[in-house]
């Protein structure tokens, strides 16, 4: 007897609900500008597709054209565009409106979320799947991270799909499988390469599982491996040797010096603790264990994955949250197992159906208060006036495409995107604790110079930071006048220095 009662459409009325409500819950306070999940790192993308939007519309404004296509092509260039070129296609169809990366990224993690139930179904049963689902789809940390205009939703949405190709080309061994596995392994990793880690390894363990020499001499694990490594190979040897615009991304990667010291493994800690909760990712962990052969094989090298991903990117595992949004389908698949094995003994219960119903009940009450309390935290605080803000900002400066020095939030990204003013970030106590960490300590007294040279104005919107600077804040009002002050900027005139230049 099994613990899922009902008939196939009842599944199916069950995980439609499920997507439906977490679809409607994604749109919630759906206009508010995209502040409120690692804002940074949105601006970085949402420059970009505005820098392609407008080179794609002569219509627009000549002032403006010239300068989102300059923040554009000044924009450092990390992972494919993918996004970011949809989002300007977009834009060109409907307007220039935040929304729209929104839904984009909403839409992607659900169909990930699909991918992933279909996967945990074959793996586990029905009862994993749905808690697999619906761990995936409300979990405060996923559903604020999935909005995000950023190319980690779509990555981790390709990341499931690929795991479903790769489950079934193993159970099945079709070509049609084969093909589908390594397309989409290959798509993951194009659009974020640090998806190699998981589907990598975990693409080895079934190798592996299912015996290396006969995996070795049969052709469709070359071709999926082709599939796999040559859209992102193809990509990075045209960045790196040809163009030259990949030539830095490697930089402030790697760090292990880090690895020896206990606080490295506290802060991971910490990191997994407020994003999933601990005791659920040592729940996982036990579910990888308790799995049967195949699906043990495929969840050990989905956690060997994150685990060399975590190592290689020692600084920022422990400092950007999501860089554990990798972890995602293979905590939920994990969980799935557990979720599976419980679900095989409440029904051995002699009153299946009363456990049936505290179960439901249960899994409703948790839902809704996860959804109760991303709806409070999404509607918490109104980001909107920061754009008004931010323009009037850019309208003291003259929104001019003479880059400007800024101390601001987001490395300047609010001032650059809102403000329409170019300016080059100086060192934020975060910069500098990076390049101390890499062994490669700014002597801010040798940089001020150089970066201040040719540029009109040192604008400050991060006041608190300013304050921790004590050599920057004494260079400032020593040597140069206020050219406009007003709540919570300050803007000097670089141009007519008080004294002679430091």
């Amino acid at each position: 007897m099994t613990w899922f009662p009902g008939s196939r459409k009842t599944l199916t009325f069950v995980v439609s609900l499920a997507f439906v409500l977490a679809f409607g819950l994604r749109m919630v306070d759906l206009t508010d500008l995209p502040l409120d999940f690692n804002p940074g790192r949105q601006l970085f993308s949402m420059l970009k597709a505005r820098g392609m939007y407008y080179a794609l519309s002569p219509e627009l404004p000549a002032w403006q054209r010239e300068i989102a296509i300059q923040q554009w092509q000044e924009t450092a260039v990390i992972e494919p565009p993918v996004l970011e070129a949809l989002v300007a296609v977009s834009y060109r169809a409907f307007g220039e409106h935040l929304e729209i990366p929104r839904i984009y990224s909403s839409i992607f993690w659900l169909v990930g979320g699909l991918f992933l139930f279909l996967l945990a179904r074959q793996m586990t049963g029905a009862g994993g799947a749905l808690i697999a689902l619906l761990f995936y789809l409300f979990l405060p940390f996923g559903v604020y991270a999935s909005r995000s205009f950023q190319p980690d939703p779509l990555m981790v949405a390709l990341i499931c799909a690929a795991l479903w190709g790769m489950w079934n080309w193993r159970e099945h061994g079709s070509w049609r499988y084969a093909l589908t596995a390594g397309l989409l392994t290959g798509a993951a990793i194009f659009v974020k390469n640090v998806a190699v880690f998981p589907l990598g390894v975990a693409a080895m363990a079934l190798v592996l599982e299912w015996g290396l020499v006969a995996a070795l001499k049969d052709r469709q694990t070359w071709v999926v491996a082709l599939l796999a490594v040559l859209p992102v190979a193809l990509y990075t040897l045209y960045g790196v040797a040809i163009a030259g615009y990949l030539g830095g991304q490697f930089d402030f990667r790697f760090f292990p010096n880090l690895w020896p010291t206990a606080a490295f493994y506290l802060q991971w800690k910490n990191q997994l603790e407020g994003v999933f909760g601990f005791s659920l990712v040592l729940l996982g962990l036990a579910g990888m264990f308790a799995a049967r052969r195949r699906v043990f094989a495929l969840l050990a090298g989905l956690w060997i994955g994150y685990f060399l991903y975590g190592m290689t990117f020692a600084y920022h595992i422990t400092s950007h949250d999501y860089y554990q949004l990798l972890l995602m389908p293979t905590l939920a698949l994990s969980l799935a197992v557990v979720a599976e094995i419980l679900f095989e003994h409440a029904a051995a219960l002699r009153n299946l159906r009363l456990a049936r119903a505290v179960i439901a009940l249960g899994l409703l009450a948790v839902v809704a208060v996860e959804m109760w309390t991303v709806r409070v935290e999404l509607v918490r605080q109104d980001y909107r006036p920061d754009a008004a803000y931010q323009w009037s900002i850019g309208e003291v400066l003259g929104h001019t495409s003479t880059p400007v020095v800024s101390l601001a939030q987001d490395y300047g990204g609010r001032l650059a995107y809102w403000g329409w003013q170019p300016n080059v970030a100086w060192y934020d106590e975060s910069m500098l604790v990076l390049r101390d960490l890499a062994g490669r300590d700014i002597d801010l007294a040798g940089q001020f110079p150089k970066m201040i040279e040719g540029k009109r104005f040192f604008v400050v919107t991060h006041l608190a930071e300013l304050e921790r600077q004590a050599y920057l804040k004494d260079v400032l009002y020593s040597n140069y006048p206020v050219y406009a002050e007003g709540k919570g900027y300050v803007i000097f005139d670089l141009a007519h220095p008080k004294n002679s230049t430091p």
